[in-house]
């Protein structure tokens, strides 16, 4: 008599694939922003990205956002998959934008031409700041276990 094997895994919660599912949108709109600025001409301020708070204009922007949307879309696999080390990269990923964001605050405070900009990193850091408490929230109890064999 062949034995068999019942090998059952608790799922995790379904808004932490929607979640995978928003940050792999999030890494595809990352890519077209680049491919769609080769594509199309713009007479507009040049391509910038913001990396743990310095600002990159041109080539060098496009390097930042291609490895923004690299960890975007390995977060979003790790997660889709269930797997301990996206959660653990997914609350890296947030507290790198939570630290960018006040990083980009407190060095632009002074400058009168970058109120608008300080003040819409100091909103995206707040949404950054309850998307972390969320993810740190809901997976807790996957990344800490909470009943430990004797």
């Amino acid at each position: 008599m062949a034995a068999t094997t019942d090998i059952t895994r608790a799922r995790w919660p379904r808004d932490l694939k929607l979640f995978a599912l928003l940050t792999a949108i999030w890494a595809a709109w990352l890519t077209a922003r680049i491919v769609m600025r080769d594509v199309t001409y713009y007479a507009q301020a040049p391509i910038e990205a913001v990396l743990l708070g310095m600002r990159f204009e041109g080539l060098s922007a496009r390097l930042v956002l291609a490895a923004q949307a690299m960890a975007a879309a390995t977060l979003a696999l790790g997660l889709a998959a269930e797997r301990r080390w996206g959660l653990r990269f997914a609350l890296a990923c947030v507290l790198e934008v939570v630290v960018s964001n006040l990083i980009f605050m407190t060095v632009y405070m002074d400058d009168i031409a970058e109120g608008r900009n300080v003040r819409l990193a100091g909103w995206f850091g707040i949404a950054a700041v309850l998307i972390l408490l969320y993810l740190w929230i809901r997976g807790r109890g996957l990344l800490i276990d909470e009943n430990p064999p004797v």
